[in-house]
């Protein structure tokens, strides 16, 4: 088969489709911890552990590449996604339930990267090709998640394990992919164009962007592992969230199509905006418990933050580390992003403490705290930082002059 084949970048997109379905079964955790007799701690960590699988295996993921080849570890990971990802249709037992999730995330983590690697060494002399791909690959996120999410949703109506039955997805891709893309070798001139940056760096802000991405997939991920229970408390054990839960990857790719004019328009603002907008649906949320259409707008308005905050992220971390460590930088905050995934459930319950209530809504009062802090602080740190620099400048203008 050879790369300029139809199916060759449809079979390269379809493995995107997968990567962030691991919270397409959120819609059945409600009836899963009734059915296994639970806490609410315990089923978020079915939604939220793949996350620490994919930090540990994201890391791993290219000394095994090197070991087996960027195809075969491909393979591997779309054969874990669906074993780990199916095999709750078949398990009762808790424990065993996790496992299968770590495995699920083990998956995914093996081709997370490599998902993006696959493209630049493929079409590494088409560059317009290559550049179409990578956009197509973000959305191809976003409509998996969308898709897999809605999916779920309606297989819950046969029971909740069912829900589980969407991970068999992986099977078909697995056969597209290994029928329709090449062998992948990286190329000598890639490790040569690497080696050439002499002046190497990675300064320390990068790790602490990794910390600010943490915090706000603790968010984003708490907000998703939450809302259906607490549409549950509203409508009852027997109310499907499942097709709110689709809509919020709509709403990314929407806000993502629109970030090239808004960033346009707004530069560094953005990152304000983003984080103004999150504060609001944390305190629409952690408002809502008797207002159900309060909850939905909230729920809503947090979709839209992400697409605006991360490409800031990333944008930023070219400021921070040289060419050459690049690769490395953005692994550092990808693994910021699953450590927050997983730290979620954990997070909840520590807010849950701190705000003295077993209510679902009380965590979002005290994350609208925190984020509303957490705003001022950089606005008053940037305004500073532009101050000084501007000053600076006129006193250089002044000396010369």
């Amino acid at each position: 088969m050879k790369k300029n084949s139809i199916l060759t970048p449809l079979a390269i997109l379809s493995i995107s489709l997968l990567l962030t379905s691991a919270t397409a079964i959120n819609g059945a955790l409600p009836q899963m911890r009734q059915s296994l007799g639970m806490t609410t701690t315990q089923g978020e960590l079915v939604a939220t552990v793949p996350a620490l699988a994919v930090v540990l295996f994201v890391v791993l993921s290219s000394f095994i590449a090197q070991k087996i080849g960027v195809k075969k570890t491909i393979q591997l990971g779309l054969i874990l996604v669906g074993i780990g990802g199916a095999a709750p249709l078949v398990l009762t037992n808790y424990p065993i339930i996790l496992v299968s999730r770590f495995l699920l995330g083990a998956g995914f983590g093996l081709f997370n990267s490599l998902a993006v690697s696959v493209i630049n060494l493929l079409y590494r002399e088409v560059p317009n090709k290559r550049a179409t791909l990578l956009g197509y690959r973000g959305a191809a996120e976003n409509i998996g998640s969308a898709a897999m999410t809605l999916l779920a949703g309606a297989l819950l109506a046969f029971g909740w394990k069912f829900s589980f039955g969407v991970y068999l997805l992986a099977f078909p891709i697995l056969v597209l992919f290994t029928i329709a893309v090449p062998e992948i070798q990286a190329t000598q001139e890639e490790s040569n164009d690497q080696s050439s940056d002499t002046r190497a760096y990675v300064r320390p802000q990068v790790y602490l962007l990794a910390i600010f991405a943490s915090f706000l997939v603790m968010t984003f991920m708490a907000i998703g592992v939450r809302f259906p229970a607490m549409v549950v408390t509203m409508r009852g054990a027997d109310y499907n969230a499942s097709n709110f839960l689709a809509v919020m990857p709509i709403i990314g790719i929407a806000t993502g199509a629109a970030f090239g004019h808004v960033n346009r328009l707004l530069g560094r603002k953005c990152l304000y905006l983003g984080l103004a907008l999150l504060a609001l649906a944390t305190l629409l949320i952690g408002r809502s418990e008797n207002n159900f259409n309060l909850l939905l707008v909230g729920y809503f308005i947090s979709g839209i933050p992400g697409s605006l905050i991360f490409p800031f992220i990333y944008n930023s971390l070219n400021n921070y580390a040289s060419a050459s460590k690049m690769n490395f930088a953005t692994s550092v905050i990808l693994i910021g992003c699953n450590l927050g995934n997983f730290i979620a459930p954990f997070g909840l319950s520590l807010l849950q403490t701190l705000g003295g209530s077993d209510s679902l809504f009380v965590p979002f009062q005290l994350l609208f705290a925190i984020i509303a802090i957490m705003l001022a602080a950089i606005v008053v740190n940037q305004t500073n930082f532009f101050r000084k620099k501007a000053l600076k400048t006129t006193q250089t203008s002044s000396t010369n002059n």
